[in-house]
């Protein structure tokens, strides 16, 4: 492969990494969670946090390093955001230099597209997102794992890997990787050898010293072990949610197009299953699959560390799909991404044109525009997005990436255009960041507001915002009151208050605030 083609593949990875990175508030769900945790220790105890806000701390550490280094030009969200991006690119550059070493030279970008077009990383891999500090830690520590067969260096990289999993997610991802790392000399010959086994020993080493060193520093402050290594996701208190089949039941679509792939791999592959390139990214999905079987509450972003293992497995897959398999994955990439791009332009088209009138009446309708109006930078910003995407479809040339580049070069079109073409009104949607500048020209700045049923992320993003203090108790007496309804239509009205101002977010049609003064 030429220079060229590598600079191509690598901005084609920045295209995919930075819309969406800055530039929109906070949203609701978890970049706004994630972010009221590091204000929260940003404001409190950022080297550790105390009760309800204690954390693995390292991707926050990242954070506020990324926020301060960037506060000249960026808002301090925007800045903080900046980690996961950094994650996200380590976690690609890792995953392709294990896929070199455990498959060869030709299949390292494969595990960077195929990650890179896996539909579960595509919006957790964007947002302010812990998860992602975790999947980087685990792919530094395959990459040590693979790399020692025939380099003992690849302990210092395994022992890196382990440590950052234990300061990133907590104990147990960790101690199921050293499981696995020693797993390996009694499946692999390729792992048995003395180099490969000094590698080893100096991987784990290294983790038991530097994490011996933070668990006795945390003894030091009186922490809770449990709660400090992250094992309440799996006690979970009162608050257990578990469902044992949550993780099994999203791979379909978490994992496309990764597990067709690995799963040819594993099929291409099954008389010669003892070597690195099968054992390791199997042993590691199956065991952490058992290992989240039991989690108190598993969602999509905690779930980002199964990316890895699939998209390893399935750049072996790649390079031997044949050809009418690889046909298929191609033309499907084409077809079903030009098309979610074309329904995009028709939502722009009812949003700043008014037509088709019947879909532009029904965003009138849910309160998503009063009336259409054209906004001359979403177009040109659509119309750039979708000729390079054009324009790689026609330039790519038959290859064995074909194609995962073209599925990775769709994802990157379809969330660079959805960006391009509904930035502000995503941002209306789904941050608070209107709410509370409407609320702040309502409110003089040195008065407290008193939050009346308004849900947490709500109110900590709205005093975020407005910079108004909201609380969520009486124990002030303030002259504003907020009360947040769920029900359509309902508007209290409570004694010695008079409304002053009522709004919801862009399309929300049950939930809406209501802004009192004290008469």
């Amino acid at each position: 492969m030429s220079r060229r083609h590598h600079i191509g593949l690598l901005l084609l990875c920045l295209a995919w990494l930075l819309p969406g990175m800055v530039g929109h508030a906070p949203w609701r769900g978890g970049d706004g969670a994630h972010f009221l945790q590091f204000l929260s220790l940003l404001q409190g105890d950022l080297l550790l946090g105390r009760g309800e806000d204690l954390v693995a701390p390292l991707y926050y550490w990242v954070a506020a390093g990324s926020a301060w280094l960037t506060s000249p030009w960026l808002a301090l969200h925007d800045g903080a955001r900046l980690a996961s991006g950094l994650f996200v690119a380590l976690s690609l550059f890792f995953a392709a230099r294990a896929a070199r070493e455990l498959y060869g030279p030709d299949h390292q970008w494969a595990a960077a597209l195929i990650l890179v077009g896996s539909v579960g990383l595509l919006v957790r891999g964007h947002e302010m997102n812990a998860y992602t500090a975790q999947l980087a830690g685990a792919s530094i520590a395959l990459y040590g794992m693979a790399r020692v067969g025939s380099d003992v260096r690849g302990g210092w990289a395994l022992g890196a890997g382990l440590v950052s999993m234990l300061l990133a997610g907590g104990m147990a991802e960790p101690l199921l990787f050293v499981a696995i790392a020693l797993a390996l000399p009694l499946l692999l010959a390729s792992h048995r050898s003395g180099p490969a086994l000094r590698g080893l020993a100096l991987g784990l080493a290294l983790a038991v010293v530097a994490g011996g060193g933070w668990l006795m520093f945390l003894g030091t402050q009186g922490i809770d072990l449990a709660r400090a290594l992250a094992f309440d996701r799996w006690l979970g208190g009162d608050r257990v949610d578990s469902r044992h089949l949550y993780f099994p039941g999203i791979l379909g679509w978490y994992t496309w197009p990764a597990w067709p792939l690995a799963g040819w791999a594993l099929y291409h592959e099954r008389r010669h299953w003892q070597r690195a390139g099968i054992v390791l990214p199997v042993l590691m999905l199956l065991g952490l699959l058992v290992l989240y079987a039991p989690l108190a509450r598993p969602s999509e972003a905690s779930g980002l560390i199964l990316l890895l293992p699939m998209a390893v497995l399935g750049a072996a897959g790649l390079l031997s799909l044949r050809r009418g398999a690889a046909k298929a994955l191609l033309w499907f990439a084409v077809m079903g991404l030009s098309f979610l791009g074309l329904v995009f332009w028709v939502y722009w088209s009812a949003h700043d044109l008014g037509y088709p009138t019947r879909l532009a009446a029904r965003l009138v309708r849910l309160k998503v525009i009063d009336t259409p109006e054209l906004r001359i930078w979403a177009l040109l910003s659509g119309v750039l997005v979708t000729s390079v995407w054009v324009a790689v479809v026609l330039k790519s040339r038959r290859s064995p990436l074909r194609p995962a580049l073209l599925w990775a070069a769709g994802m990157t079109f379809v969330w660079a255009l959805l960006h391009g073409l509904f930035s502000g009104p995503l941002d209306r949607r789904l941050s608070h960041a209107y709410l509370a500048r409407e609320i702040a020209a309502e409110v003089p700045a040195t008065a407290c507001i008193e939050a009346d049923g308004v849900a947490t992320q709500a109110r900590k993003l709205l005093a975020y915002h407005s910079g108004r203090e909201l609380l969520a108790d009486s124990t002030k007496a303030c002259d504003w009151l907020l009360i947040q309804t769920r029900r359509r239509n309902e508007s209290p009205s409570p004694d010695g208050w008079q409304k002053r101002w009522d709004g919801a977010r862009t399309g929300e049609r049950d939930e809406r605030f209501h802004l009192y003064e004290r008469n």
